[in-house]
């Protein structure tokens, strides 16, 4: 059996890594360490860290995320309606791996407290 290491998306993406570009409408962040990047900005999705078990897709009241298929038998949950998101932070907790993150007030900083508000 394969062991899977969980690597959180990095909180920082904004402030230290660097937008390469667009994808479907949404920015893409590149850091030196990432293939795939981070999409998105409201709703980010790491691309690296994302296994695609696409539970964000079902849970998402507001079908923020589709299913992208990078390679065949690879989905990745994409962002492409972030602006549609409520901030019910569902997606952020059914995500496996921690590949998920919803900015809310920029005094949040984790779903725990984004909840008990």
């Amino acid at each position: 059996m394969r062991k899977v290491i969980v690597v959180p998306i990095d909180p920082t993406f904004k402030t230290t890594w660097i937008q390469s570009g667009t994808h479907q409408g949404h920015a893409v962040w590149q850091s030196p360490k990432a293939k795939l990047g981070i999409h998105g900005t409201r709703v980010a999705v790491d691309f690296d860290a994302c296994t695609g078990c696409l539970k964000c897709i079902n849970v998402c009241p507001e079908d923020v995320f589709i299913q992208w298929n990078e390679k065949p038998h690879h989905p990745k949950a994409d962002p492409v309606h972030e602006v549609a998101c409520l901030e019910c932070l569902a997606c952020e907790l059914v995500c496996p791996v921690d590949a998920v993150l919803v900015t809310r007030n920029p005094s949040e900083t984790d779903t725990l407290s984004a909840l008990l508000d």
